[in-house]
């Protein structure tokens, strides 16, 4: 199955409880972690208890050893020791996860590809623009993409299932906002990432950003998932960003990192390559040369 697939392997909640237990409790066995969640109760579906520890031990964020249960090295380490600490890190955590290599192999596969649905899809609507796209429905999202993929075994969002899928981890994994019509926008993502991003750098050539930013987070502009999902589009009703310009997903991004502060758009020289950002109806809505990282009083 896949985390697309909500009611058995897609509840994000449960993924919350499954950690907050064994980051407070320690490891635990199987049935003492499902009981210390609450599989007992008549108010818990312990179906979706066993079904996401299967998936995300599946995927790596557990490991079940001689029968016993606890959040695998280096997340162990990265969620911390308080129950509310590790809470507010596993996005960052799950979306590594959701996104690491070994998780996305079988990329193109339909049944048994772990969370390479979740990437595949992501990709594809990261692609779009994101102030045309209606994702105020299932259909009109599925509409759009029959256009834009001939395949049919490639399409991601065939179901009202995986939209739904889609949509939630989106917003729990900072790719998107809002409500019942959510908002495309990675900026939660890309701002988890800027340590990432920058290393020891105080500021770098726009295209290294850009660069950089693709190896952390591949769904996004030149992102090794991203290709193999543009390499499907059809031209004909897909709008390929010229060279040099960035998706509008991408670009709102960059621009909102910039108002609140976290980094500088800078055009240095009109000598020097640098990027475009593009803004409603594709017009180019700025460029840069350099981004710069500001460093507030709390380190990020």
């Amino acid at each position: 199955m896949s985390i697309l697939n909500m009611p058995s392997d897609g509840l994000f909640n449960v993924l919350i409880v499954l950690t907050r237990a064994l980051v407070r409790l320690g490891p635990k066995s199987r049935s003492d972690l499902l009981k210390a969640c609450g599989a007992e109760l008549d108010v818990v579906d312990p179906k979706h208890l066993n079904q996401s520890l299967t998936r995300w031990t599946e995927l790596g964020l557990f490991s079940a050893d001689d029968g016993v249960i606890t959040v695998r090295e280096p997340y162990r380490s990265l969620l911390g020791r308080n129950a509310d600490i590790a809470e507010a890190r596993l996005p960052k955590v799950a979306r590594e996860i959701a996104l690491a290599p070994d998780n996305n192999a079988r990329f193109w596969e339909a049944e048994e590809n772990r969370s390479a649905d979740f990437s595949r899809g992501l990709s594809w609507i990261l692609a779009q623009d994101v102030y045309a796209l209606d994702t105020s429905s299932h259909q009109r999202v599925a509409t759009l993409e029959s256009t834009q993929v001939a395949d049919d075994a490639k399409r991601m969002l065939q179901n009202d299932t995986r939209w739904n899928g889609l949509r939630t981890w989106m917003l729990y994994l900072g790719f998107a906002r809002g409500g019942a019509q959510i908002m495309i926008d990675p900026t939660d993502a890309v701002r988890d990432m800027l340590p990432s991003i920058f290393g020891r750098d105080e500021s770098l050539p726009a295209p290294v950003f850009v660069e950089r930013a693709a190896t952390s987070l591949p769904v996004l502009d030149g992102g090794v998932y991203r290709l193999k999902i543009e390499e499907v589009l059809k031209d004909s009703n897909w709008t390929r960003p010229s060279e040099g310009h960035l998706s509008t997903a991408f670009s709102r991004a960059i621009q909102r990192l910039d108002r609140e502060g976290l980094i500088a758009a800078e055009k240095k020289s009109d000598s020097e390559e640098g990027i475009m950002l593009t803004g409603v109806d594709q017009r180019p809505w700025r460029s840069m040369t350099h981004i710069r990282r500001i460093q507030t009083k709390k380190g990020n």
